[in-house]
Order: structure tokens, then sequence, then C-alpha cells
């Protein structure tokens, strides 16, 4: 939860996981500039900072809202707070899944939904597909293993830890992959062998959220 804030309304929880999950992303600045700046511009963790601080100013707004309504909102925070390629990119994924078209089903069938019109969000808007080293090759992964998990009766936090799982191997996948995109796919070098700083952070993020999500025994207001 925000510092010396109470939030309160139907998107209380998920807020709170959000705004969590953007701290420990931020915590995390060093490394993710380091990896950024060895093929691009070295701004990443920057880019979290801005991110984090962004999302706990609007914090109490948007927990007023309905779920789709506080994504969007989250969204928009990140695009004015943080409008780097890649805090762009994160922005209208967060857009994208509180505009989704979520199914009237229980919470962890509108989780899956959402966290997969992100992921395609980011793929069409980055023009990227997995294996392009990304960090669409950590979400990706991570998306299908939530969904098969649930769909193989765990709870949520439990399917979480499955996705961080996943976005963990996706992001450890990268320093074998042939940099094809942005400025590490001309300076292919630099990049080659060491992890995509984009898969890096989404990898952070889901552990954050997995981790988060096990202390509140799932996030009951997430859409």
């Amino acid at each position: 939860m925000p510092d010396g804030k109470e939030l309160s309304g139907p998107s209380v929880a998920l807020v709170s996981l959000v705004v969590d999950v953007a701290r420990d992303v931020a915590a995390q600045a060093e490394l993710l500039n380091r990896l950024d700046g060895l093929a691009g511009d070295g701004d990443l963790g920057v880019t979290a900072t801005h991110a984090a601080a962004a999302l706990e100013v609007v914090a109490v707004d948007a927990a007023a809202m309905e779920p789709a309504a506080a994504l969007r909102r989250l969204g928009r925070a990140i695009a004015s707070g943080a409008p780097s390629t890649g805090g762009t990119l994160i922005a209208f994924a967060f857009m994208a899944a509180g505009a989704a078209d979520l199914p009237d089903a229980e919470p962890g069938a509108r989780i899956v939904a959402a966290l997969d019109a992100a992921r395609r969000s980011i793929a069409e808007r980055g023009q990227v597909a997995p294996g392009d080293r990304t960090m669409l090759d950590a979400l990706a992964p991570a998306v299908e293993a939530f969904r098969i998990a649930l769909s193989e009766g765990a709870t949520i936090p439990e399917a979480a830890v499955k996705a961080a799982e996943a976005a963990e191997a996706g992001a450890q996948a990268t320093t074998t992959m042939e940099p094809t995109v942005g400025r590490a796919g001309w300076l292919k070098d630099r990049a080659r062998g060491n992890e995509d700083p984009g898969a890096r952070l989404v990898a952070i993020a889901v552990a954050a959220a997995a981790r988060a999500a096990s202390r509140r025994r799932g996030p009951r207001s997430m859409p």
C-alpha cells in the first residue's frame, strides 16, 4: 500500500498489488540500468523508478475505480510519468488490460484475459514475437504458465508462483537469443550473452506479484 495513504474502493487490492510490484522493480534499478546499458540507453531502471513514483501519485484515485478503469488509470500514469520506449509499452499494456473484454467468470479467468491483452499489446506495439529477445520472452511464458496452472486446479497464488518460474526461465533464456530489435539489434556483440533488460524487468515484476499474491491469499479485486 502506498506510504501514508489509505486506499478505499473496489480496486484496493489490485492497486496495492501494482504499487508494491512497482516498488520491487524500482529497487532493482541499478541492475536494470546495467543490463540496458550494455546495448541500450541504460535508463530502464530510471524508467522503473519514475513509473513507481507515478503509480504512487494516482493510487488513491485508481483504488476508488472499478478494476478495468483502475488499470487504464494506472497505465496513463505510467505513460505520463515514464515516457520512455519501455515505459510506453508497459503503459499501453496496462491500458489494453483495462480495455479487454473480460469474461463474466471467476477471478482467475479474468486475470488471464487481462494478462493476455497486455501480452498482445506489447507484441503488436513493439512488433515483436517470442524469440526476439525482448520482455515478451518472459511475459508470454508467464501468462501461459499462469493459465495452465489455473486449468489444473491451482489457486491464484499457486498459479502466480508458476508464472514467476516461467518468467525467470524466459528471462534467463534471452542470454542465448540473438538480438534483433532496437539498439541491441545493431550492437549484437555487446548484447549477446546477457539477459534482455526488459525480460529481466518482467521476471522481477512477476516474482514480486507472486510473493504479494501469496501474502494476500489472492488479489480479490483484480479483474
